[in-house]
């Protein structure tokens, strides 16, 4: 018997005995259930830290339980679990998960907490009605401001949705965990790639050997490669993407660029004055936490505004930093937001002030899930 089939048998009794358990400590309380399911294998241990934190206060009222799929998780309240299974999982009041599930626990009210700040592409415009479908599985959506409703609002519209999807502004949680992004020497360009998997017609991965070596020769700043999670095992393994492996090898010994896998970008983003990126949601992330400016490199813009034109994503971009279509435009660009700071730094802090419930978005949270549950 192969590894893999192993693997499968022990990860479905892991599952099985984790559903029993959880179906014991269910009946043994009186409190209502909230169930968080971390969905995504890749970017677990990301979330982890920030959503505990988000649910805490609730401990008090609910009993908090919370499912995943890595084997290195020993946490109390926290149960291996296959998704596919999650449907034997009973009398829970409200399922709860920040990237999309298919399958839910039985009976219970779904909630689902959007991970991106603004309403960046939800995945290639080819699956784009597919994902729109499986968000129709939830009861409620929480999203980041009000801007991102209607934009939201109008993607359910335009694929017929019914009106029984609660659409609702509650802030960005992740800047209440990360409200202190500690300032130390500036001296670093983070390169950050969406997830080029998902994005192939957009992706900077293509000229990312391009990027490095500009940075690297043109000025005296360090460059900080920061891969998408889902990426990872393209970075880290020499069985995948041997492009990929021969940029990280040719600058494995420059002592002026590093790649950052670490789950907390904090100390990543304290030490930078810029970011590189094509499509990715970190770019808001980052510029709204920081106040620095971002480089969108974008080799395929009509393409990008075809598709994604009526996006705040895609009107902003300006706002934060400049759009790059064509890479012998990249020095002169880092030039340009170099002598710009303070004026890309007031246009920052002005378009972050349209968002909802800055520093208080997780309270807001934990009052509308008290108003689902009574």
């Amino acid at each position: 018997m192969s590894f893999l089939k192993i693997s499968k048998y022990i990860n479905f009794f892991r599952s099985i005995f984790s559903i029993i358990n959880i179906n014991i400590l269910i009946k043994a309380k009186s409190k209502k259930v909230v169930f968080f399911y971390f969905s995504r294998k890749d970017l677990t241990h990301k979330d982890i830290d920030y959503i505990t934190d988000l649910l805490k206060k609730l401990n008090n009222k609910y009993l908090i339980l919370y499912g995943h799929k890595l084997n290195d998780i020993y946490k109390e309240k926290f149960f291996f679990i296959n998704e596919g299974l999650i449907k034997f999982i009973f009398n829970v009041n409200l399922f709860v998960s920040n990237y999309i599930c298919d399958v839910f626990t039985k009976d219970s009210k779904r909630l689902y907490i959007h991970h991106a700040l603004y309403d960046t592409p939800l995945t290639g415009k080819k699956r784009e009605k597919e994902t729109i479908n499986r968000l129709k599985k939830y009861n409620y959506i929480f999203l980041s401001s009000k801007s991102l409703v209607k934009s939201f609002s109008k993607l359910f519209l335009k694929k017929n949705h019914h009106n029984s999807l609660v659409v609702k502004s509650t802030g960005y949680p992740r800047f209440d965990y990360f409200n202190k992004i500690v300032t130390k020497k500036k001296d670093s360009i983070i390169i950050a790639p969406a997830n080029f998997v998902a994005y192939p017609d957009h992706t900077l991965v293509h000229n990312l050997d391009n990027i490095i070596s500009i940075i690297l020769n043109k000025f005296k700043f360090n460059v900080i490669l920061r891969p998408h999670p889902a990426n990872r095992v393209y970075f880290k393994s020499k069985s995948h993407e041997t492009k990929i492996v021969n940029i990280l090898n040719k600058y494995s010994n420059n002592k002026k660029f590093s790649v950052d896998f670490s789950e907390n970008y904090s100390k990543t983003y304290g030490k930078s004055f810029m970011l590189i990126t094509d499509l990715s949601g970190t770019s808001f992330t980052y510029s709204f936490l920081t106040k620095c400016p971002v480089i969108f490199y974008s080799p395929k813009e009509n393409l990008f505004k075809t598709n994604y034109k009526n996006l705040n994503h895609y009107k902003d971009r300006k706002k934060i930093g400049l759009v790059v279509t064509k890479i012998d435009n990249i020095e002169m660009s880092i030039k340009k937001l170099l002598n710009n700071k303070i004026f890309y730094k007031k246009s920052i802090t002005k378009l972050k002030g349209k968002l909802d419930f800055v520093g208080s978005s997780k309270a807001k949270i934990q009052k509308e899930i008290d108003k689902i549950l009574n």
